[in-house]
């Protein structure tokens, strides 16, 4: 490989990086407000580790075609930050040589060794000997490499390494939220969490090997590439065998959606919407299928189209903004202003729905994006932009879709018709002063005034 994977001790030093110099205090403060707040109304506890998983995974630019070892690093860098942001969640005392050896029981827990685990659990506090939490992580190392390296989908493989990074990661989050809480690790609790995530991934292959086959004249994925991907994730031989039938004939949406918990439906939907935006794009039979499985998973229409801005954002693919609404692929400004002032008109409510749904996250984001306050006044009051505040606007709102993928709706060419909504949606209290109403009765008197100087100056 040539890289930092060419070492056994690869995830040792990962996880060492990682706590170099690591405040849990530092983290939790940086952590938004709702997540860190007991308040008994809000999230309860799972609510906020599953919103952390879910802040983690936007954070992760998903790139098919990566094949380099940082790619791989990087993504578990990110299973242990969130392992990190759960225990700073929850503030578990941070000593060092015991944290590694808390993160090592996590991980080998979550590839299956859950034997291995309770070896280097700590004890009253007190780490095991750092050599047995070495070869514990060097074991764990190996079992993360078969899954994440290397990164992407196989070509004629089906789009699976997203939902498996995903499921990988909910899976180590429920393990750390078990084990922060309870102070100790329950094998019995283990095996069911490690259960649950192979199901998952069964349901998974199903569902995309469903969306997969839904188009006749699409190509169909390879059944030798699938095969070799499905002993790639993880799978134990049954359900191997299982997901090997399911991938050839998958069932009806109906059907699969039926055999799906309810926790699950929501993301298995993400799922086939982000795994879409990496088909060729105007496939009926395709966004039929989508349709069918959404409604079967009780998806209204207006959260289905919330859903597929957001999994446009996080496919980190600019062009699939502009399919995901039936856009252009390759246009100006200039040429998609009067089809988003009619495609904003019929996106209104929905727009409105997604931003009130998200409004403490993009308030916390607002606040902290430099001058886009400032140039959005300038947008909402109707004055126009020139091109490097437009490409400045665009710049800071793809920033911002990164934390509040809904928003990449407002960062896609033409995007701006709708900024005006987005201001009057937003507290004022998180805006600049010129979007308050006193302000701008006060710009209005000062232009009527300057407009009476100037005709009195004229006429002089």
């Amino acid at each position: 490989m040539g890289g930092p994977l060419d070492s056994k001790d690869w995830l040792s030093a990962t996880i060492a990086s990682r706590l170099d110099g690591h405040e849990p205090a530092a983290v939790r403060a940086r952590l938004p407000r709702e997540f860190r707040d007991a308040d008994p109304e809000g999230p309860d506890l799972e609510a906020r580790a599953r919103m952390l998983v879910a802040r983690s995974l936007r954070h992760r630019v998903l790139d098919r075609q990566a094949q380099d070892d940082e790619t791989t690093v990087g993504t578990v860098a990110g299973h242990l930050d969130m392992i990190l942001d759960v225990a700073a969640l929850l503030e578990v005392p941070f000593e060092a040589a015991a944290c590694r050896a808390e993160l090592a029981a996590i991980l080998a827990a979550g590839t299956g060794d859950v034997a291995g685990a309770l070896k280097v659990v700590p004890r009253k506090g007190v780490a095991p000997p750092a050599a047995l939490v070495g070869r514990t992580l060097a074991k764990a190392g190996q079992r993360l490499l078969r899954v994440h390296f290397p990164p992407g989908d196989p070509e004629h493989g089906l789009p699976l390494y997203a939902g498996t990074i995903a499921i990988q990661r909910r899976l180590l989050a429920r393990l750390a939220l078990d084990y922060f809480r309870a102070g100790e690790l329950e094998p019995d609790d283990a095996v069911v969490d490690l259960e649950q995530a192979r199901d998952e991934e069964l349901l998974l292959v199903e569902a995309l090997a469903g969306l997969s086959k839904a188009d006749p004249l699409a190509p169909r994925p390879d059944r030798r590439v699938v095969s070799r991907q499905l002993e790639r994730i993880g799978l134990d031989r049954d359900r191997v065998q299982d997901a090997r039938a399911a991938s050839s004939d998958p069932r009806e949406p109906e059907e699969i959606v039926a055999e799906t918990p309810p926790r699950l439906r929501n993301f298995l939907v993400e799922q086939l919407l982000l795994a879409a935006l990496g088909m060729p794009s105007g496939s009926t039979p395709r966004a039929e299928y989508l349709a069918r499985f959404a409604s079967a998973a009780e998806i209204s229409p207006d959260r289905l189209a919330a859903m597929q801005v957001e999994a446009a954002a996080f496919h980190a693919d600019h062009q699939a903004w502009f399919r995901a609404f039936g856009l252009p692929e390759e246009a100006g400004w200039s040429e998609l202003t009067d089809e988003w002032n009619d495609f904003g008109e019929r996106m209104v409510d929905r727009v409105a729905t997604v931003v009130n749904e998200n409004l403490d996250a993009i308030a916390v984001e607002f606040r902290q994006t430099g001058e886009l306050g400032t140039l959005l006044a300038k947008a909402a009051a109707g004055q126009p932009l020139d091109a490097v505040e437009r490409r400045k606007v665009k710049e800071q709102l793809i920033d911002l879709a990164k934390a509040v993928p809904a928003l990449a709706i407002f960062a896609a060419p033409g995007g701006m018709v709708l900024l005006p909504l987005l201001a009057k949606l937003l507290p004022f209290d998180m805006l600049p002063s010129a979007f308050h109403p006193s302000s701008k009765e006060a710009a209005r008197k000062e232009r009527e005034a300057e407009r009476g100087r100037k005709g009195r100056s004229g006429k002089a």
